[in-house]
């Protein structure tokens, strides 16, 4: 069946004009493909489908014709990756039937790019949309096992940009844009060129904030898997975005003086012996040092205190996960800067 001829009914339009006993999002009786068929007798995925087809109607409600575009190129795209992702080769199933296996997988990737649709909705003034990028290429070192569970290695990314009738649009979307290449891998996603071949990986950026007229705070998730690892990896980090200078928070904005950083590093080895004490891998706070400093490492929208992120790994054992440490604002008095009330609270 033709692609476009597959997407625009079933995923990108979302039509529900079906008869009471037809169990997915599109005309069971058309299905041609063994992925059609697998959506079709298979109820869970069945379920997933009808939930990923309401999730599209619903992310693309209110957009401007424009970003409309964008989101079904987008899901076509999602689609394309989709039907081979979950295959012996990275390739679109054309004969056959899905196995157990195949259509579990089936509904990870569809459940994965409802809840990543999700992101595309008002917040605090703004119309935000999704988009993302996708690959799906066949590991050589797993093809000759039968019972492999990592044939294919799975790359997903998902990230926001604004309605293009937002008047922030063009200088938010330029800095997501840009943000975004730090994430991708390069050459050609249909190809596979640039992506790792033994590994899955997930990229999640989401808008965490928004802050008054002045901030956006996007919480950026990514989570690897190196095929037959005992277990994934994944960190959690912070991008601000400055709206009235159009650019990403520095450490300036927040923080001044010349001691400014010394002071952050001591109150968070402090806060980390009282936090984490008995957990702690690290010995003493130079270990820490070039971690604190980094912007992206802050989560500056609790009004109580900053809450410096660390990554599994980092300061204790991957079982403990992604430590935090939050130091009350009042304890940074000494090196607040003139524009850290501006930033925080976005006036």
């Amino acid at each position: 069946m033709n692609l476009l001829r597959l997407a625009t009914p079933m995923l990108l339009l979302g039509a529900f004009a079906l008869p009471p006993a037809e169990a997915a999002s599109f005309d069971c009786s058309k299905a041609e493909t063994p992925f059609e068929k697998a959506i079709c007798e298979t109820p869970d995925l069945s379920r997933a489908d009808e939930i990923l087809a309401k999730s599209f109607a619903t992310a693309t409600g209110g957009l401007t014709k424009a970003s409309v575009n964008l989101m079904r190129t987008d899901q076509r795209n999602w689609l394309d990756f989709a039907q081979r992702a979950c295959t012996d080769n990275a390739e679109p199933m054309t004969s056959d039937s899905y196995g157990e296996q195949g259509t579990s997988c089936l509904i990870d990737v569809f459940k994965t790019r409802s809840t990543a649709l999700e992101q595309s909705r008002m917040l605090g003034g703004h119309r935000f949309l999704v988009q993302g990028y996708y690959g799906a290429l066949p590991d050589p070192n797993e093809a000759e096992d039968p019972d492999s569970y990592w044939k294919v290695a799975r790359h997903e990314l998902s990230y926001p940009l604004l309605d293009e009738d937002d008047s922030l649009a063009e200088a938010f979307n330029s800095y997501m844009s840009e943000r975004v290449e730090g994430l991708k891998k390069s050459g050609n996603p249909e190809q596979g060129e640039g992506f790792d071949n033994s590994a899955d990986t997930s990229h999640s950026v989401e808008v965490k904030e928004v802050a008054g007229t002045n901030r956006i705070t996007l919480e950026a998730t990514t989570y690897w898997f190196g095929h037959g690892a005992a277990h994934g990896n994944y960190t959690i980090s912070y991008l601000h975005y400055y709206v009235p200078e159009e650019r990403e928070v520095i450490a300036s904005d927040l923080f001044t003086g010349a001691a400014w950083s010394e002071t952050l590093v001591d109150a968070t080895w402090e806060q980390l012996q009282l936090q984490h004490g008995e957990w702690l891998m690290v010995e003493d706070k130079s270990d820490i040092a070039e971690l604190v400093v980094d912007p992206t490492r802050w989560d500056i929208s609790n009004d109580y205190g900053l809450v410096i992120q660390f990554q599994p790994y980092e300061v204790s054992a991957y079982a403990y996960g992604a430590p935090t440490v939050s130091i009350p604002w009042d304890k940074l008095d000494a090196i607040k800067a003139e524009t850290q009330e501006a930033v925080r609270f976005g006036y």
